[in-house]
């Protein structure tokens, strides 16, 4: 984990991290509290990584100083310009990535998705015994869940393949990986696995993990931020990216941000990973017990409802009728009430005047926010001692179109 907060205004966009990161994925990975998060990529350029903190045990700021190193001075047009050349960089870069290397991973990666199967289905096998017939069945209903998880997002929309992935057609990943992926299925699942049905759904399933943009896998959360040539106000970015495979980097776009342009905000404010105590100041509330009290407010609407039918006088069984119909109607209206106003009270009294202050920010009095927000989430880790992976020096970095990159605050 790590606790990282990102604010724009029209001056500038300013960058903090906390200095811990995780190296390695799965559970040999290791928790650093010396990382370098925010990496200079042109003159008025960064990128800002969270969450796992290597690409085959090369450290973000590894790669960032080989792509500068490779880039010299030049500035990009835009901030999307310069997230294309960084991935552009990456990609089939032999000399940073070797394919031994990469394929090793790969192969380390469809193990534990297939262990992650077997666990499953033996918790079926176990939890709904009467639901499978015997362990085949119960494997066979696990991997249909995690391949309709990939096919599927949580609302049911269909998700669509990764564009990066676009000329890994099914043919050329089997012929890749289909020695790898029959030498795994044959370890963990033996002849059962080798049976037609059985192989065509893993190797469906392999296929998905790598062209589908749910990441299962650990992956890194990237963040580009800065001014293009073009660009009048900052812009930022946001990427998520994990593996490498047949030496494209997997990886997707998640929103692009500008400030002051068209319809776009005159500030704006991002946190990445670990940010309960943000929300808490920027909401007036803890995250959770916003949670905590939305569901209490449904509990107790429906208690009350329920308690003022019996003392009407109804019955059992026209208690149960009317609060049937209550629950799809106006209970559900109720609940959805509450949330609004409590929400609207939050973006009022709190957010609110929170963006206004920060519109009207140079870029070290946002420096100085930025940093007290981080050290919010490092503090409470601290006074918990919860292991969450936050900790370390904060490191601010500014980006104006006057003073292109510079250090707020650098760890020592």
């Amino acid at each position: 984990m790590t606790s990282e907060v990102m604010i724009m205004n029209r001056q500038a966009v300013v960058l903090a991290a906390d200095s811990a990161v995780t190296y390695g994925g799965g559970p040999g990975s290791v928790v650093t509290l010396e990382a370098e998060k925010i990496l200079q990529l042109g003159p008025n350029m960064a990128l800002m990584v969270y969450s796992r903190g290597d690409v085959l045990g090369r450290s973000w700021s590894h790669i960032a100083h080989a792509f500068k190193r490779a880039q010299g001075d030049r500035d990009f047009d835009s901030v999307q310009a310069c997230a294309d050349a960084f991935f552009a960089f990456i990609d089939r870069n032999r000399q940073l990535f070797p394919e031994k290397e990469e394929t090793e991973e790969l192969e380390g990666l469809m193990r534990a998705a297939m262990l992650t199967v077997l666990n499953h289905a033996r918790t079926l096998r176990h939890h709904a015994p009467g639901e499978y017939g015997d362990d085949a069945a119960a494997f066979e209903g696990a991997l249909d869940l995690y391949r309709a998880h990939l096919l599927q997002d949580d609302g049911g929309a269909e998700r669509a393949n990764l564009d990066v992935f676009a000329e890994l057609d099914r043919d050329r990943f089997y012929e890749r990986y289909a020695a790898m992926l029959d030498s795994l299925i044959s370890d963990a699942l033996g002849p059962f696995g080798m049976q037609e049905a059985i192989r065509n759904k893993l190797f469906d399933f392999a296929y998905l993990i790598i062209t589908k943009p749910a990441f299962l896998e650990p992956y890194a959360g990237l963040v580009f931020a800065g001014f293009g040539e073009s660009d009048v106000f900052p812009v930022y970015s946001h990427y998520y990216a994990s593996i490498l495979v047949d030496g494209v980097m997997k990886r997707a776009h998640d929103e692009t941000t500008q400030v002051g342009v068209e319809n776009g905000p005159n500030a704006f404010l991002r946190t990445f990973a670990q940010a309960e105590m943000t929300h808490a100041f920027l909401r007036g509330i803890h995250p959770y017990l916003f949670d905590v009290m939305a569901s209490m407010n449904m509990v107790t609407n429906e208690a009350a409802s329920e308690v003022a039918l019996r003392k009407a006088g109804l019955d059992d069984d026209a208690v149960d009728a009317v609060m049937s119909e209550l629950r799809d109607s106006e209970l559900l209206s109720l609940s959805a009430e509450f949330i609004h106003t409590a929400r609207t009270i939050s973006q009022e009294e709190f957010i609110d005047p929170f963006i206004a202050v920060v519109a009207a920010s140079g870029k070290k009095q946002m420096g100085e926010t930025a940093k007290a927000l981080v050290e919010l989430n490092i503090l409470k880790s601290d006074l918990h001692q919860t292991q969450t992976g936050v900790g370390g020096e904060v490191d601010v970095a500014m980006i104006s179109r006057t003073g292109g990159f510079e250090w707020y605050a650098k760890k020592s």
